[in-house]
């Protein structure tokens, strides 16, 4: 059963990580913006390493590309002219141009990696993976820095001021809090269970962490107040506790279970169980809308009633010949202008 030790050093691929990284640049100011509009364009990402672009209207794929191996996590530049595809078991970061169809770059971190953020002025990318978290400078797609983070963190979110990521270590049953500014570790936030993923309210008022028990399988959901960095309460939401995401409103937490999607009202703190499976959930800023990945398809629910709006299909093979299967959903950022 997996303690709740905290790491007193990186670990062996950790340091290979720390290695390869040159000293931290400085952080960009952070840029306020508004609320956004529905989005017109969502990427998602196949296990096997294809990149899809698809128009949220109507479900057509508008642009494409293939990183070549297995993907954990993903993030998206500003205007959509980069997608960062965590190719997480091979170790790689790749840069691709979804226009032109074509990956531009890739960093070989020599350790496993999970999960990414983008800086919500898109001058720093996060990545996770191995004891630590990566940083990358977009712009010459390089590594600049590394964060002593805990054991075996997976889910990564940043606040909406850009000061703080907020890293659920499943290994340790903690949550990292770190600092942007001087890209160095800030405190621990003991957490139930094994922490899985992340997220943050838009206003930035609450963290919300899923978690899994592993003897039992159980999962839930904690609250952080980022104010105090303390967890508020925790709630049971079904089997299972993976990807998470927040409404623009902030009453509801969306999240993966094994076979169902657990809708929680933030207010009353329960929990209600949508009779479909999904591997990620995902909400694009300032988008009332709930994009799932469900196998070979996208599906996308109303948050005001959770109705089903749409169903896409995604196509092509992967080199296996099997179906694509989504494994990730990511947007653009807001646009601060």
């Amino acid at each position: 059963m997996w303690g709740r030790r905290r790491t007193a050093a990186l670990g062996t691929a950790a340091v290979l990580l720390a290695a390869a990284l040159s000293a931290a640049g400085q952080e960009r100011p952070h840029v306020v913006t508004a609320a956004g509009t529905p989005a017109p364009k969502a990427y998602v990402v196949a296990h096997g390493g294809q990149v899809q672009v698809l128009d949220t209207s109507d479900g057509r794929v508008v642009a494409g590309a293939n990183t070549g191996a297995w993907t954990t996590g993903a993030a998206v530049g500003p205007g959509g002219r980069r997608v960062y595809v965590v190719n997480g078991w091979a170790g790689v970061i790749t840069a691709v141009d979804p226009v032109a169809g074509k990956v531009v770059g890739r960093i070989d971190t020599r350790a496993q990696l999970a999960q990414a953020v983008l800086h919500p002025d898109g001058g720093r990318l996060y990545v996770t993976g191995s004891g630590a978290v990566a940083v990358v400078d977009p712009v010459t797609f390089r590594l600049v820095a590394a964060i002593k983070a805990g054991g075996q963190p997976q889910g990564i979110a940043v606040t909406p001021d850009g000061r703080r990521l907020y890293v659920a270590n499943a290994q340790d049953g903690t949550v990292s809090v770190l600092d942007t500014r001087t890209a160095g570790p800030k405190t621990t936030i003991d957490v139930e269970g094994m922490p899985q993923h992340v997220a943050v309210s838009p206003d930035g008022k609450a963290v919300y962490v899923s978690s899994l028990d592993l003897g039992e399988g159980a999962g839930t959901v904690s609250m952080i107040d980022p104010n105090a960095d303390e967890v508020r309460w925790s709630t049971p939401v079904g089997k299972g506790a993976g990807s998470i995401a927040v409404t623009p409103d902030g009453r509801r937490v969306y999240v993966a279970l094994d076979r169902r999607v657990a809708v929680l009202d933030t207010t009353t703190r329960t929990a209600r169980t949508l009779r479909l499976r999904a591997k990620t959930v995902a909400i694009a800023p300032g988008d009332r809308r709930v994009f799932l990945s469900t196998g070979n398809t996208a599906t996308v629910l109303d948050s005001a009633d959770n109705r089903v709006l749409n169903t896409f299909q995604l196509s092509g093979l992967n080199g296996d010949g099997r179906g694509f299967r989504a494994t990730a959903i990511a947007f653009e950022p807001l646009d601060p202008s």
